[in-house]
């Protein structure tokens, strides 16, 4: 519903712009061409940002991540032991294997080159991982 409303008012928008820009008085012209400019930079930075990342990304910028949080997972796998907490070493076991899921998948990316669709799953999936990580690190604070 909402969605809908959106796109409708985007819509409305734009065809007040269109009329303005080509039908409007000098003043409505002028204000839509300074519109149109301003969108037309937003979609150059917009598209600056999206290669600057692709270019971190086949550089390496998410293995280094990855190996920080195995770091991390580490130092949460020493905690729990000291703890005797088997239910978060249980869970330290899952968030590792699908750390190593996502690091096994960034590795066949450098050899070939990687789709959009899944770049954005691998991003999807280190999320969830950022997620359930930070969950179990409160929980096991409140264990304390």
């Amino acid at each position: 519903m909402i969605r809908s409303l959106l796109k409708v008012g985007l819509l409305l928008v734009a065809g007040i712009l269109v009329y303005n820009f080509f039908f409007g008085d000098a003043e409505e012209k002028a204000q839509s061409k300074e519109i149109f400019s301003k969108v037309r930079d937003l979609g150059r930075e917009a598209w600056g940002l999206l290669s600057s990342e692709k270019t971190k990304f086949e550089d390496g910028k998410y293995d280094e991540a990855v190996d920080r949080i195995g770091g991390l997972y580490q130092k949460l796998n020493t905690r729990a032991r000291q703890l005797k907490d088997t239910r978060a070493l249980e869970r330290l076991e899952e968030l590792e294997a699908k750390r190593r899921d996502i690091e096994s998948q960034l590795g066949e990316t450098e050899s070939e080159a990687m789709s959009a669709s899944e770049k954005a799953d691998i991003r999807r999936q280190w999320n969830e991982l950022m997620k359930e990580t930070e969950s179990l690190m409160n929980d096991m604070e409140q264990e304390q």
